[in-house]
């Protein structure tokens, strides 16, 4: 008889402990899609083109640069 106590409360504690570990893991679910949801979903995506990305990266010149004073100095012998 005195085992079957025993039994008794293994189970409970288990029990317990399988629910608090299954509240815990679908707070984490939730807090995870709520952080999806206010940073990464579709609507807070920015739109990316050829044009934005070489701008934002400087592999264009800007509009109105004239030629660069170092390459235009050794082209014409004058020294600064």
């Amino acid at each position: 008889m005195g085992d079957r106590g025993q039994a008794g409360r293994a189970s409970g504690w288990r029990t317990g402990l399988r629910r608090e570990v299954c509240v815990l893991l679908l707070f984490k679910a939730a807090a995870l899609a709520l952080l999806w949801w206010l940073f990464f979903s579709p609507p807070h995506r920015t739109p990316v083109d050829a044009s934005v990305t070489s701008r934002r990266l400087a592999l264009q010149p800007p509009a109105g640069a004239g030629q660069n004073p170092i390459t235009s100095a050794a082209r014409t012998g004058d020294r600064r």
